[in-house]
């Protein structure tokens, strides 16, 4: 019988692994999916870093170098769904605020028409 080992990730791999966590967990950075080529995006504006995650491939850059190397499938997905999550977690808190938004709206309007009502009575 034979076991397969685990291939030791490689020095760049691991840090491609921090830095997508890290940019991933921060609030004040970009993420964006493209569907159809389901590419996941991550824009830090502020020191003009980008980072790109393909399907077997990451490609970092700033305004001054592109560093593009491809990785296996299984590697780039892990990296999407850390991605992914960070984004799910962040729709869930504006999905919270717009609904509790629109019942705060909804009951100023209600409180608005109880006051022109009232106004009518008393005249």
């Amino acid at each position: 019988m034979f076991s397969l080992k685990k291939k030791p990730l490689t020095e760049d791999a691991q840090h491609i692994i921090n830095i997508v966590e890290e940019y991933s967990n921060k609030k004040d950075i970009k993420k964006l999916i493209s569907p159809i080529s389901d590419e996941y995006f991550l824009i830090d504006s502020e020191n003009e870093i980008s980072i790109c995650i393909g399907d077997e491939h990451v490609t970092l850059s700033n305004h001054v170098f592109l560093y593009k190397k491809v990785f296996n499938l299984d590697f780039t997905d892990k990296l999407k769904k850390t991605v992914k999550e960070n984004i799910e977690e962040e729709m869930q808190l504006l999905k919270e605020s717009l609904f509790n938004n629109e019942t705060n709206l909804l009951s100023s309007v209600l409180k608005l028409a109880h006051k022109k009502e009232n106004i009518k009575k008393a005249s």
